[in-house]
């Protein structure tokens, strides 16, 4: 007997009965895989799975990049082609009024690899009178506290007058402040 003569001699509950079966392994096999996919999508949502720890690191990540951010718009030199505007910027300050100040450099040294160091040399335009020590350290200060890149790593006082150890002084210094403004270097 031949397929064709078999299949022509098919009742039609015997028809039902292949398209079932059939339609019952198709069934079966695609219950299995929505089970499979079911299961791993719950072990996912379990406490202490996937789901929960992915988005614990989104969070932690999003925290991240808004404290960047901040720091980043509250740094001075952020967005400056010219630093030296930051430096002349805090000379001018009120609890500093240094006046004018002449800014030498930058001076590019690199120590670490992927890093540069700008070096730059502070001194005051004119000196006439010296500055006390008060607003030197006020102006040092706030060069420091407002940038994160920013470091104070030379400073140089020298005394208006010259007088000896008994006498008093009337705390004028003639100043000159080395800054590094350390930045990354991008590879090309």
């Amino acid at each position: 007997m031949n397929l064709k003569g078999m299949l022509g001699a098919m009742s039609l509950a015997r028809w039902i009965m292949v398209v079932g079966g059939i339609a019952v392994v198709g069934l079966g096999y695609n219950g299995w895989k929505l089970h499979a996919e079911r299961a791993a999508i719950d072990l996912a949502l379990a406490p202490g799975g996937d789901v929960e720890r992915i988005s614990g690191k989104i969070q932690l990540l999003g925290k991240q990049i808004s404290k960047l951010q901040s720091d980043a718009d509250r740094e001075g030199l952020s967005g400056q082609d010219d630093p030296s505007l930051y430096f002349r910027g805090f000379a001018s300050d009120p609890n500093v009024r240094l006046g004018q100040v002449e800014i030498a450099g930058p001076k590019v040294q690199t120590i670490i690899k992927g890093t540069e160091d700008l070096q730059y040399t502070i001194r005051p335009q004119n000196d006439t009178g010296g500055a006390p020590r008060d607003r030197i350290v006020n102006y040092m200060y706030l060069l420091e506290s407002k940038s994160r890149r920013v470091r104070v790593t030379g400073l140089l006082l020298n005394p208006v007058q010259k007088l000896k150890e008994w006498e008093n002084s009337n705390d004028m210094w003639q100043w000159s402040i080395e800054l590094t403004s350390r930045a990354k270097v991008d590879a090309k």
